[in-house]
């Protein structure tokens, strides 16, 4: 922990000369390309005896698909089958310390023993630059509060989005976003190795023509079949599933 927070003191010190210029250059990103709808904010899918849950940000919000059933929960659904019922929580926008007092009272009416749980977070936190030791210390509480409140089987710990790969950010901010995420997916290796319960696969996907959507940030209905597809494959392999 000690040598990875003296090497994010380091990437700070790189940081700061030129982060003016890097939230200009993300006001421009964000001016140019508008954020699509989000199809999938507050949905539940199906009304099986297996009982999934996701939390997340865009992702889990489905901006960027064309529909519910083209979201991360409607291709969860669709892979798990008609025995499982999907409850879907995600907000554009939202880091890990904010899950918890955002979705608070939901959740309190959600709660009920459930079988996996998938939380789909961390682009923001590389936006926002939060500190290895905090993104680490907010998803900790995080899963000890779902553990505690839904008692899952397993908790997928999804990768954070490639987001030094996004088509609409310029050079130099990808380069940034690339040590950011580096740091932050540190920190989830860490939990997942201290937590038998945690699934982290680092995240492998062909970023083929077609796999964003028209901002060139968020996925496709492509890119979201491609991101639930990887999830769903690294739990059936380790035959945790039933």
């Amino acid at each position: 922990m000690g040598k990875i927070l003296s090497q994010y003191a380091v990437f700070q010190a790189k940081l700061y000369p030129v982060l003016p210029f890097l939230i200009y250059q993300a006001y421009k990103v964000k001016k140019q390309r508008p954020i699509p709808k989000a199809q999938s904010e507050f949905i539940k899918l199906g009304n099986g005896p297996q009982r999934l849950l996701i939390l997340g940000e865009s992702t889990a919000a489905g901006v960027g698909a064309s529909s519910a059933e083209s979201t991360l929960a409607g291709n969860i659904y669709r892979l798990f089958g008609e025995t499982s019922t999907v409850t879907n929580l995600g907000k554009n926008g939202i880091r890990a310390s904010q899950v918890l007092p955002f979705f608070a009272e939901t959740l309190k009416t959600e709660k009920i023993q459930t079988n996996g749980i998938f939380i789909f977070l961390g682009a923001n936190d590389c936006f926002q630059l939060t500190n290895p030791s905090d993104y680490n210390r907010s998803l900790l509480n995080l899963i000890r509060t779902l553990e505690s409140d839904f008692n899952p089987d397993w908790i997928y710990l999804a990768d954070i989005p490639p987001v030094h790969l996004f088509p609409a950010f310029p050079g130099l901010l990808q380069s940034y976003l690339k040590s950011q995420r580096e740091f932050l997916r540190e920190e989830m290796k860490q939990l997942a190795r201290g937590n038998p319960k945690i699934v982290f696969d680092e995240l492998i996907l062909n970023l083929l023509p077609g796999f964003f959507c028209e901002d060139l940030v968020h996925p496709s209905d492509i890119g979201y079949r491609a991101i639930a597809e990887f999830a769903f494959d690294g739990l059936s392999k380790r035959g945790i599933l039933h």
